[in-house]
């Protein structure tokens, strides 16, 4: 992709007043009125949140802000600012922010009424808040192309439904045990899953939104934070999931190595009660256009810089088959990435196993890392998988030293306190070999596939030379 240029963001605080009176009916005596369907305020759900909760956590240009954190994962190149308003709703109102009330239930108690169900009651909400927005915002000056269609990339929106968000919020059975009405006060019963949503809403001056973020206002700890937003705003962008989605219960892969915390689009979202989200994975910060890449063409030293110094980059190094290679990046417990991992661990150099040929035909389709069956068939192989230290399976010899690694991860949803690769007093920390790990579906070591001709015994090591820092050499030796 060309790199991006800064965008302007529109959150969208959205109420649901079920019967459009205009006024909050819920009645503390009678919690039960909201999910009584035979009742006019079923569904009926109002923000807690305001505009000048949310501000300083996405537009703030101090501490751990949504521009702060676009801005450091991309060296400059790339954040959101706030949208303009054109048509103030108070005169206090801060850029960037609007409250839209619609006249319908709160999307997961509509589903459950005639003629709707999941999809068409999302759709729905999202339709009428997007539309709801026109009187304030003249959303035709963001059509930068004049193709009549503001991409997220023009003007990225995020609406904040009241209530809580799912993925970040402990559910409360004393209220229900259907997971979208498990809110934690009775006032809040309806959640939302967050999401990146097509949609098709026309607008005045004749252009359409098209895409929008979609996600609660609130999360176990108070108030969204920004790890959701980035996540799903990233989506918007053309970031691509790197969990297993739509796996059911019964075909799920215990350890199936997602990079959990290291990527952004895993679930790094959620690191710091989602106030310090981690970066995207080097494959999607280049294929966003968030940073570059070097490639290693020969053997020999390079250097690799972190994040903060200003000057990364990821290192691309070619293998025996054309459609893989590995890249190399510097991951240190800094800036947003201080809460990477658990324990002391002060960082270090990760590695990354990319296959261009499994993520031509899945990355867009957000399966290049899940346990899924396609369709029926085998598994498929990682197009972007994590090689790290310390949290895959160990396979050891009857004397108890380590042979190599196995496919899966023993640790379910994070990842070990130490699992980087740098110089040290045990010289075990310092060495990459890829004949150490092996593809999860296939359990080839080294490569996926071998290319007519070359042995089984090829293999890439890396020697780390440096401790943790800000730049640390590498040694590469292939064959």
């Amino acid at each position: 992709m060309q790199p991006k240029q800064p965008a302007p963001l529109l959150i969208v605080i959205a109420s649901y007043d079920a019967n459009g009176n205009g006024i909050n009916d819920y009645d503390p005596a009678h919690p039960e009125l909201l999910n009584d369907k035979t009742s006019p305020i079923y569904g009926e759900q109002w923000a807690l949140t305001t505009p000048k909760d949310c501000y300083e956590t996405f537009f703030g240009e101090n501490g751990y802000s949504m521009l702060n954190y676009y801005k450091e994962m991309t060296n400059g190149k790339f954040w959101f600012y706030p949208a303009h308003i054109d048509q103030k709703q108070n005169d206090d109102a801060p850029e960037g922010i609007l409250e839209i009330t619609v006249p319908i239930p709160h999307p997961a108690a509509l589903r459950n009424l005639s003629g709707y169900n999941n999809v068409i009651a999302a759709r729905k909400a999202i339709h009428d808040i997007v539309k709801a927005c026109d009187p304030y915002v003249d959303f035709a000056k963001y059509d930068l192309n004049g193709d009549g269609i503001v991409t997220p990339d023009e003007l990225a929106i995020i609406i904040l439904n009241a209530g809580y968000e799912n993925s970040s919020t402990k559910p409360d059975l004393e209220y229900s045990t259907v997971r979208e009405e498990n809110g934690p006060i009775p006032s809040h019963r309806y959640m939302v899953h967050g999401t990146s949503q097509n949609t098709e809403v026309e607008m005045r001056g004749g252009v359409k939104i098209v895409k929008v973020s979609n996600t609660g206002e609130m999360n176990s700890f108070g108030p969204m934070t920004i790890g959701t937003p980035a996540h799903e705003l990233a989506h918007n962008l053309g970031a691509q999931d790197m969990y297993c989605r739509f796996t059911p219960p019964a075909d799920r892969v215990f350890g199936w190595p997602i990079p959990n915390q290291l990527s952004l689009m895993s679930r790094g979202n959620n690191r710091g009660h989602g106030k310090m989200p981690t970066y995207i994975d080097p494959y999607q910060r280049i294929y966003l256009g968030f940073s570059e890449e070097e490639v290693a063409e020969k053997d020999g030293i390079y250097t690799l810089y972190s994040t903060m110094s200003g000057k990364y980059k990821a290192l691309k190094i070619p293998t025996a088959n054309p459609d893989e290679y590995i890249l190399a990046e510097v991951r240190l417990k800094e800036g947003f990435e201080a809460d990477l991992t658990d324990g002391d661990s002060k960082g270090g150099v990760v590695f990354w196993h990319i296959d261009e040929k499994i993520n031509q035909e899945w990355f867009l389709k957000a399966q290049c890392v899940s346990s899924n069956r396609p369709e029926g068939n085998p598994r498929h192989d990682l197009g972007n998988a994590i090689r790290i230290r310390n949290t895959f399976e160990e396979i050891r010899d009857e004397n108890g030293n380590l042979i190599k690694y196995g496919p899966y991860l023993t640790m379910e949803k994070n990842i070990a306190p130490d699992p980087f690769f740098y110089k040290s007093d045990d010289p075990r920390t310092a060495i990459y070999d890829s004949s150490m790990f092996c593809g999860a579906a296939s359990g080839s070591y080294s490569l996926n596939h071998f290319p007519e001709g070359v042995s089984k015994d090829w293999k890439l090591v890396v020697e780390v030379l440096d401790e943790p820092g800000a730049e640390m050499r590498i040694k590469i030796t292939r064959g």
